[in-house]
């Protein structure tokens, strides 16, 4: 399953061309967006809501491997500033290397599988704490495979502040549940 045109749609929003250079990862593993309030208002001549949630809908269907970096641009969506527009722009060049790809459905047995995985306060900035709680927040990851493909998967906040590593995990293993 693979929305091409949808991708298609996307990247017509950001005004890419075929001449837009390609990225192979849809994030850089080792940035976290934050709120940037010093930064520069975003500028651009696409529409910052309308992208992410194009970009929630395909990721929702048929792309779970945009989750994370997806999740990390849409909590900004009330103020993007620049930041925000790059990595929404890199997630665009991903899906432009990876327009055709998507989810290939070939059931194996009748099994039920649940993969989580949570990082513990990996937002954590203190100059940012006062004024965002969601820096203490920890993330979490899930994927819910039935007979070896994936029928559910999320990337999102905890609800609750884990005080160590291990609470992180109990919690992510909850949330998957």
């Amino acid at each position: 399953m693979s929305q091409p045109y949808l991708i298609d749609q996307i990247l017509k929003g950001l005004g890419f061309n075929k001449r837009t250079k390609v990225k192979r990862t849809p994030a850089v593993a080792s940035k976290i967006l934050h709120q940037d309030k010093e930064e520069e208002e975003m500028q651009t001549d696409w529409d910052y809501r309308r992208i992410i949630g194009q970009l929630n809908f395909l990721e929702k269907s048929t792309r779970p491997d945009i989750s994370y970096a997806l999740h990390q641009c849409a909590r900004f969506s009330s103020n993007p500033k620049a930041s925000h527009k790059m990595a929404v722009l890199r997630i665009g060049r991903y899906l432009m290397a990876t327009r055709l790809e998507g989810l290939i459905l070939e059931p194996k047995d009748s099994s039920l599988e649940l993969w989580y995985d949570a990082d513990f306060s990996s937002n954590w900035r203190a100059e940012d704490a006062h004024e965002d709680r969601a820096t203490a927040k920890s993330r979490t990851g899930y994927i819910i495979k039935y007979a070896g493909y994936p029928i559910m998967w999320a990337s999102k906040m905890q609800t609750e502040t884990a005080l160590s590593t291990t609470e992180a995990e109990f919690i992510a293993l909850c949330e998957g549940l």
